[in-house]
């Protein structure tokens, strides 16, 4: 009976320990790992503002020895800078802690657990591939960084933390700064599910509730070398759906080298990556009614102006708007995706793309609410003046005379082609920067009131670019709705989506045809790669179906019933899919 005693003692305890343990796991302190290069890492001296007072409820994982403040791997601790690594400075993650904490309720903690090392490439955070990247480039400083601070194993070290991490709270998040290294690379979104993946399952954890945050590079007009690779991140959620990006437009760089954010920008970035993570909560981007900004703060968060300097368009044609807002504490940001607009005096969309249909003065109006909690309304002077400078010469081209040339595309919405008035041929490196590692390029269509619409591709060197066999044409079909096979250009077949090169295209009465990239999901604007949520209306040079170079010949010579004739008017006994003239019609043979 003794024996039997302490054995049901022995499970009490055991019990008892166990729920003593888990009652250690707070529900209210959300976790967030962080990974990538420099500007993870953090990479611009923190100033005054950045060092006077930490709210403790933000909480930094040291994931490794720190000298200088003391720190010991795997302990809590205030998130004072730096908070990364040893020589890590103000970064991503500062921000974004005390934006979280400052719009989080009082009973919740937010706390960071940071890998990352400068100029460190993607792989080396692949369990499986970081250490034949670490065995090529032993003396890169990544490589220094990695074996210095981390083992020569930063996954796993971030693996080894996030389980530590899990024992105190909930990991909620991952933030990820990297593409400099692999900058344009467009192998990298799937490289980043690898090991997005690899870090759920290893934490388990579900993507539903531990999101993906990736931010953009330093932007072109900032100074930035790899805003490049600001397009390869757009296709993050269509890789992972439960990514979200985190844009750098107006940034400022550090003024030093092209890679790296000021200071100001890293706290913009910082902010930006917590009001991604706090839209993906359901929250409002705002601070929490009961929290007390800190005085050092208070002025960064606090709008005070919107810069409101009249704007001039054409009639007829797309401007975009760029909003920028001042600080109390002196730094301006561009607000141009966050600001709301509304106008009754013109055509303005929800990223400030505005349209005046005829010549008049008016306003915009702008509504922005800071984080602070204020509504600020302000009134955008614009001036519509005259007509557009460049009416489309809607000509019609024969098929000997399309031989070799490139596409045109003429804008609805700006009332000009945007690719050039005279039909030049831009050449196969400006194409495959717009259409993205494409080898063909969609040229032209047919006049939608005929009731179909023709494409056809031309290869780099000017000729027609066979699909199934026949010449270029890629397809027929009512203008009223989708067509989603288009063309793969990275494919024979079009069924090649790896690269985001299939476009769907569709017609809207009285609009025209948009031009959206499956693989992005992003539409067509301007001579860029597809990058815009919300789709521009085009139109195309017009096939003229007349003389002997023209599909008119192919079509008045099949008479004979049951006979079908390829595009180039070529009898076929046994056709294969593609598009073929039979009894007088283009007919689609699947």
């Amino acid at each position: 009976m003794r024996r039997i005693e302490k054995l049901i003692a022995l499970c009490v305890l055991m019990v008892a320990s166990t729920s003593i343990i888990k009652a250690e796991v707070d529900p209210n302190f959300y976790v967030y790992l962080c990974f990538g290069q420099s500007n993870m890492e953090g990479n611009a001296q923190w100033e005054a503002v950045d060092s006077r007072y930490v709210d403790p409820r933000f909480q930094m994982l040291a994931t490794t020895d720190f000298d200088n403040p003391k720190r010991s791997m795997g302990t809590w601790y205030t998130a004072n800078c730096p908070i990364v690594s040893p020589v890590g400075k103000l970064g991503m993650a500062d921000y974004f802690g005390r934006t979280m904490v400052a719009a989080l309720p009082s009973d919740v903690k937010v706390g960071v657990v940071a890998v990352a090392m400068g100029g460190s490439p993607i792989e080396m955070f692949d369990k499986y591939k970081y250490s034949t990247k670490l065995a090529q480039n032993p003396n890169e400083w990544w490589a220094i960084l990695a074996k210095n601070y981390y083992g020569g194993k930063p996954y796993q070290r971030l693996v080894d933390m996030g389980k530590k991490a899990q024992e105190k709270g909930v990991i909620k998040g991952i933030l990820l700064h990297q593409g400099c290294s692999n900058n344009g690379d467009p192998n990298w979104p799937s490289m980043v599910k690898t090991i997005y993946n690899n870090l759920l399952a290893d934490l388990g954890l579900v993507a539903e509730d531990v999101p993906l945050f990736v931010g953009e590079t330093l932007q072109e007009d900032q100074g930035g070398a790899c805003y490049g690779h600001n397009t390869v991140i757009a296709q993050m959620p269509q890789t992972i759906s439960t990514s979200y990006i985190v844009r750098s437009n107006g940034c400022p760089g550090n003024g030093e080298d092209p890679w790296h954010f000021s200071a100001a920008g890293y706290r913009t970035m910082g902010k930006r990556y917590a009001q991604e993570a706090l839209k993906a909560m359901k929250r409002e981007v705002k601070q929490d009614t009961n929290y007390t900004m800190p005085d050092n703060l208070k002025n960064f968060y606090t709008l005070t102006s919107i810069e409101t300097n009249e704007v001039r368009i054409k009639v007829n044609e797309v401007a975009s708007l760029t909003i920028w807002g001042t600080f109390a504490d002196g730094h301006k940001e561009d607000l141009t995706r966050e600001v709301s607009y509304s106008s009754a005096d013109f055509i303005v969309s929800s990223i400030g793309r505005i349209k005046a249909t005829s010549a008049k003065s008016g306003t915009v109006t702008i509504t922005y609410n800071d984080f602070m909690g204020t509504q600020h309304t302000v009134a955008l002077p614009v001036v519509a003046t005259g007509e557009s400078t460049y009416q489309f010469d809607k000509q019609l081209l024969s098929v000997s005379e399309m031989e070799g040339k490139s596409f045109l595309i003429y804008n609805e919405e700006e009332g000009k082609a945007f690719y050039g008035p005279d039909n030049q041929n831009l050449g196969y490196d400006v194409l495959s920067n717009v259409f993205q590692k494409s080898n063909a390029a969609i040229c032209f269509k047919a006049e939608p009131t005929e009731g179909y619409y023709l494409l056809r591709a031309i290869t780099p060197a000017g000729t027609p670019y066979s699909i199934w066999g026949n010449p270029g044409y890629l397809n027929s079909q009512d203008a009223s709705g989708w067509c989603s096979f288009i063309l793969g250009l990275n494919g024979q077949n079009g069924q090649d989506l790896k690269d985001g090169a299939l476009w769907d295209i569709q017609y809207v009465d009285g609009k025209g045809f948009t031009l959206r990239n499956i693989g992005t999901g992003k539409y067509l604007y301007n001579a860029a790669p597809a990058m815009y949520d919300e789709p521009t209306y085009f139109s195309f040079y017009t096939i003229k179906e007349s003389g002997a170079s023209s599909i008119e010949l192919p079509m008045a010579e099949s008479k004979a019933l049951n006979v079908y004739y390829d595009l180039s008017g070529r009898r076929v006994t046994h056709p294969s899919k593609g598009i073929y003239i039979l009894n007088g019609k283009k007919v689609v043979v699947n």
